[in-house]
Order: C-alpha cells, then sequence, then structure tokens
C-alpha cells in the first residue's frame, strides 16, 4: 500500500493521520472518537472501531499499523 497523505509518525507508529488497518483517526497519539449517531449502535456493538477505542493510545490497540524503519520520513 502506498501512503499518500502527509501522516505523522513516531518510533514505527502513528502519531497523526488515519490509520488503514483498523480505520480509525488520530491525533496526538491517540484515537479519535466517531461521531456516528447513537442510534447505529445496538446493546454491545460498537457502531466502529473509532467509538471502540476512542481516547486509548494507538500503540496499545492490537493490529494497529506499525511501520518499518524505511518508510519513517526523516526531518
Amino acid at each position: 500500500m502506498t501512503r499518500l497523505s502527509s501522516d505523522e509518525l513516531r518510533l514505527g507508529r502513528l502519531f497523526n493521520g488515519f490509520d488503514y488497518q483498523i480505520q480509525v483517526w488520530v491525533v496526538d497519539g491517540l484515537i479519535r472518537g466517531c461521531a456516528h449517531p447513537a442510534t447505529m449502535r445496538s446493546a454491545g456493538v460498537p457502531c466502529c472501531n473509532a467509538y471502540l477505542y476512542a481516547g486509548q493510545p494507538i500503540a496499545s490497540v492490537a493490529g494497529a499499523e506499525t511501520f518499518p524503519p524505511e518508510m519513517i520520513r526523516r526531518a
């Protein structure tokens, strides 16, 4: 997969941008919540991963993208 965005990576993890593996937005290393209405959730079933993982550090979520050193841009 080729990334065309300006995602910010730190220590092999996404710090700001979109994680395509688990389909969530990440800001300052934390997963942003979704804006779906409550009617999209049923009892015990989240509407999306963003709702499920909101507020958690991306580094603590299993399945989140990791990046090899050669993919990380040097400033």
